[in-house]
C-alpha cells in the first residue's frame, strides 16, 4: 500500500504538526534548527521532555532525521537538496542607508544554486512593483557586472541599495519599481555592483 504524503501527515497529532511547522519555518528562514528550549518556548511548554517526546515521534514517523555527531543533529529529509548561505545585513529598497555587512545568520537555497551566493534583508518599498517587499530576504549571486534591466545590490556613495540597473547610452541609472521614488543617475566614481538578485525568501506567520 502506498501512502500519499498528505495522508501520511494526517497521522500527526496537532502538537506534532505544530512542532514540525515551527521546525520547517525556522530552518528555511535561518538555515538552522531550533533548540529543545526554543521549541518549548514556542509551544508554551515548561518541560524539555515534552519537546523530546514530540521530536522522537517525528523521527519515528520519518519527518525528521537525527545525526548524533552534531550538537543540533536534527534535519528535514526534504531539505537534503538545500545548502546554507550567509545573511549579510540589510539592503534598502528605498533611500540608501549605511550598509550593515556583518554576518546576521544563515538561510537556505536549493543546492543547484551554485557560486558565491548571499542574502540581504530588504528594507523599504521602492521595489514593490517588482515583487520585492519590505523584510523579504533577497538571494543575491555575487557579481561585479550586470546587464541592463537586471535587479542589483549596489554600493552608492558608501551605502547599499537594491534597484533595477538601467543603461542609457553611456549613462548608468538605478531605477526604483515604485512611483514614489525617482531614478538615480550614477555620477559617483566609487559606485560598484555587489551582486544580482536571483530570488526571494518570504515567510508568513
Amino acid at each position: 500500500m502506498v501512502i500519499e504524503k498528505g495522508e501520511f501527515e494526517n497521522s500527526l497529532s496537532l502538537q506534532q504538526r505544530r512542532v514540525l511547522n515551527f521546525l520547517k519555518n525556522r530552518f528555511y528562514a535561518s538555515g538552522s534548527m531550533p533548540t529543545f528550549r526554543e521549541i518549548c518556548s514556542e509551544m508554551g511548554w515548561s518541560a524539555v521532555g515534552s519537546a523530546q517526546t514530540v521530536i522522537k515521534a517525528l523521527i519515528e514517523k520519518g519527518f525528521l532525521k537525527r545525526d548524533p555527531q552534531k550538537a543540533r543533529g536534527l534535519s528535514l529529509p526534504e531539505a537534503e537538496d538545500f545548502r546554507s548561505v550567509p545573511i549579510l545585513g540589510a539592503a534598502p529598497a528605498g533611500a540608501p542607508i549605511e550598509a550593515i555587512e556583518y554576518h546576521r545568520g544563515d538561510t537556505v537555497v536549493p543546492a543547484f544554486v551554485r557560486g558565491h551566493v548571499f542574502a540581504v534583508r530588504v528594507q523599504g518599498d521602492s521595489m514593490m512593483n517588482a515583487g520585492i517587499e519590505d523584510q523579504d530576504l533577497a538571494i543575491v549571486r555575487q557579481a561585479q557586472h550586470a546587464e541592463d534591466g537586471e535587479i542589483v545590490v549596489a554600493m552608492v556613495e558608501g551605502e547599499v541599495t537594491i534597484k533595477r540597473l538601467k543603461k542609457l547610452n553611456k549613462e548608468i541609472w538605478l531605477q526604483p519599481e515604485n512611483l514614489k521614488y525617482k531614478p538615480k543617475k550614477i555620477t559617483d566614481s566609487s559606485f560598484r555592483i555587489l551582486g544580482k538578485v536571483i530570488g526571494l525568501h518570504r515567510y508568513f506567520e
